[in-house]
């Protein structure tokens, strides 16, 4: 997690490091959440379905243009 948001943060390799936090912040919010309530606003979890959506959104549209893998 920690190598992955570096990454993402400098913009090096963002696609595929956002994805895979993406994937770590899923399965770290059914571990710890998801097996109270599905619905995270019950179960606490709103944090870590953030953080999940936003790692997947950042995979999906790409390094911004102050990224180090800008072509």
């Amino acid at each position: 997690e920690l190598v992955g948001g570096i990454l993402v943060m400098i913009g090096l390799f963002t696609r595929p490091a956002a994805f895979i936090c993406s994937g770590t912040m899923a399965v770290a919010y059914w571990m710890a959440h998801g097996m109270r309530d599905v619905f995270p606003m019950l179960n606490g979890g709103e944090l870590a379905a953030m953080y999940c959506f936003v790692f997947l959104f950042i995979a999906a549209k790409g390094p911004g243009i102050w990224s180090l893998d800008k072509s």
